[in-house]
């Protein structure tokens, strides 16, 4: 997870229906490694410094971008520092961040280059993170009901530090990685439906809590991290066929929150087109091959053995300010 990007002719557009990854040419030796640890130092509770903000946003013209998530979209954020304000639109720490791509991750040039508004990020996701530990493990601190607890703690209802409304926010859930990638290294049954409960219940908290726009985003096709370059074909189909359930699953979840709420807007956006543009062309965006990996973030496509770098990142970003009205 290349020093410069080859400038984009078009911005994808699409939100489609998910489907997960093609299916990619495979190995027999299976792979004796444990899974890797993504846990990064950033911690949220470390700070002793004011949550007061240098100066309190206007209402008026500001947005707010509302993030849960896992170490793909994790920023490090920890509003013991301070709430986001226009010198500091993410928080602490500040611009990258504390991210899992050697610079800006995809909130980060949401943020600060992919929008033509004031947008204040609250970026509650955490390293590790899946739905809920107590269905799938995890060591995360803030799984993603941890995280829709912190923010409910900090944001409901909205301070005067933070006045955020249905009409200036959005919410943008990135989670399922880590549900699908620890029943891999588990050996365990996904148990999807039990995730989806939680997952949903979740979401309908948060529009219970006043937000209104929504975004999805399918779980990308991690499938070709480096990590699983020594996997064997039948354990890739596994994960593969579990990474398209999911998908499949928040789709048709989507379906039945939209028809269950009022005023309620929520689309899925689909990841794997962005991740696949650059895995099939990796020498036009600086990597000499599409498993490489450089914690520079740019010179390959990938930042660590799990997660993408700057160029996978960017593709994303562009691809949602381009897909959702809220930008």
């Amino acid at each position: 997870m290349s020093p410069v990007w080859p400038v984009m002719s078009s911005k994808p557009l699409t939100i489609t229906s998910s489907t997960s990854s093609k299916t990619s040419a495979t190995t027999t030796t299976a792979k004796t490694s444990s899974k890797t640890s993504v846990a990064k130092t950033s911690s949220r509770a470390s700070s002793s410094a004011s949550a007061a903000s240098s100066s309190t946003p206007s209402a008026v013209g500001t947005k707010y971008l509302i993030v849960f998530g896992d170490s793909y979209s994790s920023t490090g954020f920890y509003i013991q520092g301070g709430y986001p304000s226009s010198s500091d639109p993410i928080g602490q720490p500040a611009l990258p961040g504390t991210t899992t791509t050697g610079g800006l991750n995809w909130v980060g040039m949401v943020t600060s280059e992919f929008n033509s508004s004031l947008t204040l990020t609250y970026d509650w996701a955490y390293y590790g993170a899946d739905t809920d530990a107590s269905i799938v493990y995890s060591y995360a601190t803030y799984c993603f009901d941890g995280q829709v607890g912190e923010f409910e703690d900090a944001m409901v209802p909205a301070p005067t530090e933070a006045p955020w409304t249905a009409d200036n926010s959005l919410a943008v859930v990135w989670i399922g990685i880590n549900d699908v990638g620890e029943a891999f290294w588990e050996d365990i049954e996904l148990p999807l439906d039990a995730i989806m409960t939680r997952y949903w219940g979740l979401v309908q908290d948060l529009y219970d809590d006043g937000l209104r726009d929504f975004v999805i985003m399918t779980v990308p096709p991690f499938d070709q991290a480096p990590v699983f370059a020594e996997q064997t074909a039948s354990a890739l189909a596994g994960l593969q066929g579990n990474i398209s359930a999911y998908n499949e699953a928040l789709e048709s979840n989507l379906a039945t929150f939209k028809s269950n709420n009022t005023n309620v807007k929520a689309q899925l956006f689909n990841t794997s087109s962005y991740f696949w543009t650059a895995l099939d062309n990796p020498t036009a965006y600086g990597a000499t091959d599409a498993t490489c990996m450089n914690s520079d973030g740019t010179t390959c496509l990938w930042y660590d053995d799990y997660h993408p770098g700057q160029a996978i990142h960017k593709l994303v970003a562009e691809g949602l300010v381009s897909a959702v009205e809220f930008f």
